[in-house]
C-alpha cells in the first residue's frame, strides 16, 4: 500500500480569492469523485500531506463558493518542477493531522525561553499557531525573522493577533 491514499492528475489553473482585494493563486482543483471519500463534513479546510509532481507539499484543500475545492501550487513547487498554469501534473496525498503546525526553530526557541508566552501559545488553536509560524517562516532575512519572532512573542503574550498588534502600533503614531 502506498503512503499516499489518494492520487489524481489535473491542469494547474488560476483561482482568484478575496472580495475587496483579489489575490490570484495557481491551484489544482479536486476531482468530484475524491470529495466523497474525504471528511469535508468535519473539516471544510482539510489539511493534507502529499506531493505535486514528486515535490513534497503540505497544505489544505480550500472550498470555493461554487462547491469546488482547490489546493495552492506554491511558487516553490513551480520553481522545482518548471510547471505553471496550463500544465498537467499529478498530485498524491493523504489526510494529515489536522492540528499539525510546523513551528520555525527561531520561534520555538523563543517560546521555550518564556514560560508565560509558551503557556499562551499552547492554548492557541492550530490555525492561530500556523498564522504566527507562517509570519516568522516567510521572512527572507535573519533580521526580519528576528523582528517577526519578537512581534509574535509580543502578540501571543498579550493574547493578540498580529493584526491587533499592528493596529495598536498604528494608532499610537
Amino acid at each position: 500500500m502506498s503512503y499516499f491514499t489518494h492520487a489524481f492528475e489535473d491542469i494547474i489553473s488560476l483561482q482568484g480569492v478575496g472580495k475587496t482585494k483579489v489575490l490570484t493563486y495557481r491551484v489544482l482543483f479536486m476531482p468530484h469523485s475524491l470529495e466523497k471519500e474525504l471528511p469535508f463534513d468535519i473539516y471544510p479546510r482539510l489539511r493534507v500531506d502529499g506531493e505535486i509532481a514528486d515535490v513534497p507539499v503540505r497544505g489544505a484543500w480550500m472550498p470555493v463558493g461554487d462547491g469546488r475545492r482547490y489546493f495552492i501550487v506554491s511558487p516553490e513547487v513551480r520553481r522545482q518542477t518548471g510547471f505553471d498554469v496550463g500544465d498537467l501534473v499529478e498530485m498524491r496525498f493523504r489526510v494529515d493531522d489536522q492540528n499539525h503546525v510546523d513551528t520555525p526553530r527561531s520561534l520555538q526557541r523563543a517560546l521555550d525561553g518564556d514560560d508565560a508566552v509558551n503557556a499562551a501559545w499552547l492554548a492557541l488553536t492550530a490555525g492561530k499557531k500556523r498564522m504566527f509560524s507562517f509570519h516568522v517562516a516567510s521572512a527572507r532575512t535573519e533580521p526580519t525573522e528576528a523582528r517577526r519572532v519578537a512581534e509574535a512573542m509580543a502578540a501571543i503574550g498579550r493574547g493578540m493577533t498580529l493584526r491587533d498588534l499592528q493596529r495598536e502600533r498604528k494608532s499610537k503614531k
